[in-house]
């Protein structure tokens, strides 16, 4: 299946949040909870009621459809087209599950080192092709999850490392993908930085991606 911008109005909520790699906590009736993907709670806070298609987030009493959370996920220039985001997020995770059905023999383990994905390529996945700036070894950009934060980011070509300058976050590139979805989950994280990148597209994974770099800073429980 592959959706258009006309089919958003009857998305479920429930699978841009499976999208984005999000699963739910707790189910009851026609309710499910999750961790709200752009922030790092420690409790599950988003409500979904799956038959009204809205949710709920019991940590700032905000409430709406599809469009509004997503307006508070999307990072970077995804945020200046929201529909579009919407069906990107939406066709990919098609494709991947499309193409992990068929395989049904033992998983691939694709050797990818995720460690070692060029930064500038990721913010390029992001929706950022070139850097705002650049000096020497350094590579300015927005940052991907403050469309506040103008030029905040540096990225050093050389370590592959980053830092903001505004926010004082740093690291690599698990670290960004954990301030950009708010999830610690290794697998997640995995998963969500792989899809970025085309590799689902590309290689058809069934897969494991080998995790070879550092865990993130924080971890959600």
């Amino acid at each position: 299946m592959r959706y258009t911008k006309n089919d958003i109005p009857r998305m479920p909520i429930t699978a841009f949040l499976d999208a984005l790699g999000e699963k739910p906590v707790k189910a009851f009736d026609d309710m499910k909870l999750y961790y709200a993907p752009h922030r790092d709670d420690t409790e599950p806070m988003l409500a979904v009621d799956t038959k009204a298609n809205r949710w709920y987030d019991h940590a700032t009493d905000e409430s709406g459809n599809l469009k509004d959370l997503v307006k508070l996920t999307a990072r970077g220039d995804h945020r200046k087209d929201i529909p579009g985001y919407i069906v990107k997020m939406m066709n990919d995770n098609e494709i991947a599950k499309e193409m992990l059905s068929k395989r049904a023999m033992e998983p691939e383990v694709i050797h990818l080192d995720i460690g070692k994905i060029p930064l500038t390529d990721f913010m390029k996945a992001l929706g950022q092709e070139h850097p705002v700036a650049a000096d020497g070894d350094l590579r300015i950009y927005n940052s991907p999850y403050d469309s506040s934060a103008k030029g905040t980011m540096v990225i050093n070509i050389q370590t592959n490392l980053w830092r903001d300058t505004k926010s004082g976050a740093n690291g690599g590139i698990y670290d960004l993908a954990y301030e950009l979805t708010g999830c610690a989950n290794k697998s997640e994280l995995n998963r969500y930085i792989a899809g970025e990148m085309g590799y689902y597209q590309r290689h058809g994974l069934s897969a494991e991606v080998e995790e070879k770099s550092q865990s993130p800073k924080k971890m959600r429980l």
